[in-house]
């Protein structure tokens, strides 16, 4: 008796600047603000497209390529934890800091906690110990202290200063 395998369901997402791209149920129920769609009694998988206007074609091709390989197999041997480190550092190497921050915005806005939680440490690890300028810059913050008011805090609260990076 030959087995009938279930045709692998597919969920149509439209994102800002691209065309429709189907991504597996699997996937999309990681995306929590696919989730609500998906539970809503109107959606119809094979004719419905869920418009993603805050997301790229960029960003969304790397949560999904980010979710694809890691919810392929959560075996926690050591030779996978190595391959999953070396994988999250290339797709990191891959990123320029606007699109890793973009990236994170897009991954907060899918709701995707695995991929936001990544991304959030990967900005952690890449503003730990720099300077007050380097996170300025990062994140496009104004300096608002005027220099007196600056070198006062520095003079008051030096521990909060002790290892960091000097400005260039």
């Amino acid at each position: 008796m030959a087995e009938t395998t279930e045709p692998k369901r597919t969920i149509s997402l439209k994102p800002c600047d691209g065309d429709v791209v189907e991504v597996s149920s699997t996937i999309a129920k990681q995306m929590q603000t696919i989730q609500s769609f998906l539970e809503d009694d109107s959606f119809i998988s094979t004719t419905t497209i869920i418009p993603l206007p805050n997301v790229t074609a960029f960003q969304l091709s790397k949560i999904i390529v980010y979710l694809n390989y890691h919810s392929n197999g959560k075996a926690v041997t050591n030779d996978v934890k190595d391959s999953t480190k070396k994988f999250d550092e290339e797709f990191l190497k891959e990123l320029e800091h606007d699109q890793l921050k973009e990236l994170l915005h897009a991954a907060n806005y899918l709701d995707v906690k695995e991929v936001l939680d990544f991304l959030c440490q990967a900005v952690a690890d890449l503003i730990q110990d720099k300077s007050v300028k380097f996170v300025r810059k990062f994140f496009g913050l104004v300096k608002d202290y005027s220099v007196e008011k600056e070198e006062e805090i520095r003079r008051t609260h030096g521990w909060a200063f002790e290892g960091v990076e000097e400005d260039y």
